[in-house]
């Protein structure tokens, strides 16, 4: 009989999971003995958060990611985390250490405790889309398949609790049952697909727009096919950036309503016919709700909704409608030659670094061997304009847009995919939150890039009409000084010139590298600016 820990772990590696982000604790000790008897490398982490950022980092990449924590003061530490994920639907699986079976029935105030013993595991209902104690030999075979049979096919965060004295315990073999999941009804696909395709043959100016479920389901190589079979324009949403090769000559660039680029708004907002596949309608991927798009002219599909116009088509996934589109002999073809690619509204400087230009030499730094990581703030607005060589090579928190989260995603991202290098585009305040993870990559013998936008404030509150507010002011250091502290290279750079030597001594590093780019608080995005502008105007009223 497998023993439950171990079985978990087995059964995680299978599915391509070899690394587990966590710090350990005294609930936690036999699991972490467990762990570090597996096949799964523990990454211990600074500090909760960090494990849940760079564990989610790692799913989004791999397809699957791991965090393992303590009890109370670990677990419920690393739930705004994991809140992330759910939001962003990432696949990662929590393991929590807790009070061992016995214990709980006869010690009644254990430290940890909040409210009873089952709080962290009801506060995870909240933040995962299966939460289980694995208190029962007999039923915690079948609990542990459905939980990762629920992370794989929804993914969705899935929360295990493991007591202390049941990690090495026997367990029951289950039948494996798969998950009650939505099945694709043939005629309900026939139909979409007809109707889809009576749009596609009308259209003068049909658009495809690409969202994050696009890569959750891996189906970036059907969408590019689907996009040349049409020959038509293809814009993504921020939270799905790269899942569409950026380098690709359909490509024009991210849709953000009145905040991103005009070419692409025009575009978009303009087309009689607008294929919108796998994209979350969020506030931050529609430009704060500044998008104008038509229903009757839209094909919404996402793994959750398919309609078309005005049209419901219920019991229909998400990859079979894809697929069937893709394999139609029905397809019209356009002519991409009218198509102008992705140009960024960032421009060279010789002079004092500003933030255009900054992004204006990352362009010209990044390459199809780098991920690029955002933060949250300016610098999540800014990805507008920065253009990646690869599909899926960018990773932000652009819907729950929390911030912390791109040092240890940078991490996490490393540790994912080995052949590429991290670089993290972090504001100043949200470095100050988790950027002492650095600590963790000088360990592993990792070499991100950490590029920190160093203007002494919260710039994204800055731009919401609060500019003369102190709150938005925060603390500064030398970062670069910092980065030695830290065992790594720091850069300050204040030039364009500079910023381009230190890529260059970062790139042929073999430890991290913080280029400290010093910026008036000001200083803004070309995307962050048109924030900024439609913040005035509501402000106006």
């Amino acid at each position: 009989m497998p023993q439950l820990a171990p079985h978990i772990f087995e059964l995680l590696h299978n599915q391509g999971v070899q690394h587990a982000f966590g710090i350990p604790g005294d609930f936690a000790l036999t699991l972490y003995d467990a762990l570090a008897e597996s096949k799964i490398k523990p990454i211990v982490m600074t500090h909760e958060p960090c494990a849940g950022f760079a564990a989610d980092a790692y799913a989004r990449i791999r397809g699957l990611g791991l965090a393992v924590v303590t009890y109370s003061v670990g677990g419920l530490n690393m739930v705004n985390a994991v809140a992330g994920a759910y939001a962003e639907k990432s696949p990662l699986v929590v393991l929590s250490g807790s009070p061992g079976v016995r214990e709980r029935r006869e010690r009644d105030l254990l430290h940890h405790k909040v409210k009873t013993f089952d709080t962290q595991r009801r506060v995870y209902e909240e933040v995962s889309l299966y939460a289980k104690t694995l208190d029962n030999p007999t039923t915690a075979d079948a609990d542990i398949h459905r939980a990762l049979d629920y992370a794989i096919t929804f993914k969705r965060p899935v929360y295990l609790e493991i007591p202390r004295d049941m990690v090495y315990a026997e367990i029951e073999e289950a039948e494996h049952q798969p998950p009650p999941i939505k099945r694709t009804d043939s005629d309900a696909l026939t139909e979409a697909i007809a109707e889809t395709l009576e749009m596609l043959n009308r259209a003068a100016s049909p658009v495809m727009l690409v969202g994050v479920e696009v890569h959750r389901f891996w189906l970036q190589e059907k969408i590019v096919m689907l996009a040349e079979k049409l020959g038509v324009p293809v814009c993504a949403t921020m939270l799905g950036k790269s899942v569409f090769p950026e380098g690709h000559p359909q490509y024009i660039g991210v849709y953000n309503g009145e905040v991103g680029h005009p070419y692409v708004r025009n575009i978009v907002e303009e087309s009689d016919c607008l294929l919108m596949l796998g994209a979350f309608m969020t506030d931050f991927n529609l430009g704060l709700f500044s998008a104008h798009l038509n229903p009757a002219s839209t094909i919404y599909v996402t793994s959750e909704r398919i309609a078309i116009k005005h049209h419901e088509y219920p019991n229909v996934r998400l990859e079979d409608f894809i697929t069937a589109l893709c394999s139609s002999k029905e397809l019209p073809h356009h002519n991409p030659s009218g198509i102008t690619p992705m140009k960024p509204r960032v421009a060279p400087a010789n002079g004092k670094m500003s933030m255009s230009a900054l992004l204006y030499e990352l362009n010209q730094f990044i390459d199809s061997n780098t991920v690029v990581v955002t933060d949250a703030g300016d610098v999540l607005f800014a990805a507008d304009d920065i253009q990646t060589q690869e599909g899926t090579s960018f990773l932000c928190p652009a819907f729950y847009a929390s911030m912390g989260f791109g040092v240890p995603s940078a991490i996490g991202a490393q540790l994912a995919d080995p052949f590429r290098r991290a670089i993290a585009l972090v504001g100043d305040g949200a470095f100050q939150m988790t950027g002492m993870e650095l600590l963790t990559a000088k360990r592993l013998e990792l070499n991100p890039i950490v590029i920190v936008v160093n203007n002494s404030s919260f710039a994204s509150l800055r731009m919401m009409g609060h500019q003369n507010a102190d709150f938005v002011n925060i603390s500064s250091i030398n970062y670069a000084e910092y980065a030695k502290i830290l065992g790594g290279q720091g850069f300050v750079i204040e030039t364009a010139q500079q910023l381009r030597q230190a890529f260059h001594l970062a790139r042929e590093s073999d430890t991290f590298s913080i280029l400290d780019v010093r910026l008036s608080p000001d200083d803004l995005s070309p995307a962050s600016q048109r924030v900024a502008d439609l913040f005035a105007k509501t402000l106006k009223g």
